[in-house]
């Protein structure tokens, strides 16, 4: 009996070791250590919206036992491996613009975290004005009253040139497709406002006329 005890002991302590070793990391088969971000790559960093054009984004990362963890503000993050350090991702029309991609990654020894920017671009199409509208059709030149308009055009990549025929068009500085119209003593009257569009696919224009009084 006491041979048999002495026969049994050592393998159970074998296999007790081995469960124990394999426990620590069983991922990685080995301890983890504070995680780090080697790099966080795309195929490529610009996108046309919609679903047809993913950007491809890899987070290499080291640590063991990582867990992966991706966040933006607008479009659709979708995995494509296990572990999510692979992922896919493209946006809706409404997504349009600059698009900041945070992946972190986890273990029990920490976290880091990097971003990367995706440009999702419209479709560049023939442009088209749907509207040239102002907020007022009469102004003021005696106390320097100003017109707010908003030329809304489609097409992408637009680029908007406004003209008039009398007085003073100045551009809002973040969004050229709108602008504010003033007029001096010396444009009395009827007054044309003009917003044309342009792309690499054509132009398009649109007018809109205001009324200049001096009361």
């Amino acid at each position: 009996m006491k041979n048999k005890i002495k026969y049994i002991t050592p393998f159970l302590l074998l296999i007790l070791i081995g469960c124990s070793k394999n426990n620590s990391n069983p991922i990685n088969g080995g301890e983890t250590t504070a995680p780090k971000i080697v790099s966080l790559t795309a195929e490529k960093t610009q996108i046309i919206y919609g679903g047809q054009d993913p950007a491809i984004i890899t987070c290499n990362a080291t640590g063991g036992n990582l867990n992966y963890v991706w966040q933006v503000d607008l479009g659709d993050i979708i995995p494509m491996n296990t572990d999510h350090s692979k992922v896919s991702f493209n946006g809706a029309a409404c997504c349009v613009g600059d698009k900041i991609i945070t992946c972190t990654v986890s273990n029990d020894k920490g976290t880091d975290t990097k971003n990367i920017v995706i440009t999702i671009l419209e479709e560049i199409k023939q442009p088209e004005i749907l509207l040239l509208e102002s907020d007022k059709t009469q102004i003021n030149s005696s106390t320097n009253e100003s017109a707010n308009l908003v030329c809304n055009a489609i097409g992408g990549n637009l680029k908007y040139t406004w003209e008039a025929d009398c007085g003073n068009l100045v551009l809002n500085p973040a969004d050229s497709s709108k602008a504010s119209y003033t007029a001096g003593t010396g444009c009395l009257g009827v007054k044309t406002i003009k917003c044309t569009v342009s792309n690499n696919k054509g132009t398009d224009f649109k007018t809109v006329q205001i009324t200049v009084l001096n009361n």
